[in-house]
């Protein structure tokens, strides 16, 4: 069967999505984005009338973050084994249209991307934050201890925040194929690729991670694989495809499941 071009539009924007990729006009022009995650926009952000500044906030920042040498999007399946490693519900970091759709919540700062806010286990990207954004997590870092942090090793950006919390180690220190390329959110593209900058994974002292995931995690931080891993969210995820490029009911990608969490 042919490919075809679907009518995805939601909330007064009008959009296709066309063999995975979805294609929006918005007020500030044309944006492109996977299929499967403007589907999960779609159902997560805070209503139909609200989704336009949503977006537009989104974008907006993301395009700053993705000129910034100091922001990095890990690989999902880095992501993924952070999120093993801690039982961690919440993601904290990145924007809406890069943070990894398997988790329950996603936070920045004092801003809820989707899902709540709530005190619990997380997965934490430091380059992912502005230094507002980390002032405000540093205390819940102070007070809790089973997270775990993923930072860049030395030139941060001017005035960011050092990871300093009472208790917290380093892990691990890597160098290896882990993050995705700049705009990869754009069509999805799942190539990995090294940059110049090593990886520090920060865990509390006061928290007892078992060995084996730690080991795995640090296999694929320093991995060489040329791509990343596609995650169908059937382990505690949101029903969402990476790399999805049509087949689920009427053509449209499995809808998300925010009632799903392991």
């Amino acid at each position: 069967m042919d490919p075809v071009n679907l009518d995805t539009s939601y909330g007064g924007i009008t959009a296709s999505t066309f063999q995975g990729v979805a294609t929006l006009i918005t007020s500030a022009g044309p944006l492109e984005m996977e299929g499967a995650r403007w589907h999960l926009l779609s159902k997560v952000f805070s209503s139909p009338g609200d989704i336009r500044t949503d977006l537009n906030r989104e974008r907006l920042l993301q395009e700053t973050m993705d000129k910034d040498t100091n922001c990095r999007s890990f690989a999902l399946k880095v992501h993924h084994q952070t999120k093993l490693a801690v039982g961690a519900t919440t993601y904290v970091g990145d924007t809406a249209l890069t943070a990894p759709p398997f988790f329950k919540n996603v936070v920045r700062g004092d801003s809820t991307i989707w899902g709540f806010e709530t005190q619990g286990s997380r997965v934490i990207n430091w380059s992912g934050l502005s230094r507002e954004d980390q002032a405000i997590i540093l205390p819940t870092l102070q007070t809790a201890n089973d997270w775990i942090v993923l930072a860049l090793v030395g030139r941060p950006r001017l005035g960011a925040i050092p990871l300093s919390v009472y208790g917290s180690v380093i892990a691990m220190t890597t160098k290896g194929k882990s993050f995705r390329k700049r705009q990869w959110w754009q069509t999805g593209d799942d190539e990995l690729v090294a940059y110049d900058r090593k990886v520090e994974v920060w865990i509390s002292s006061r928290h007892n991670i078992p060995q084996n995931p730690l080991d795995d995690l640090e296999a694929l931080l320093n991995s060489s694989s040329a791509k990343d891993a596609q995650h169908n969210g059937t382990d505690g995820g949101r029903g969402y495809i990476l790399g999805w490029h049509g087949g689920g009911p009427n053509g449209h990608p499995p809808l998300p499941r925010p009632d799903i969490c392991d």
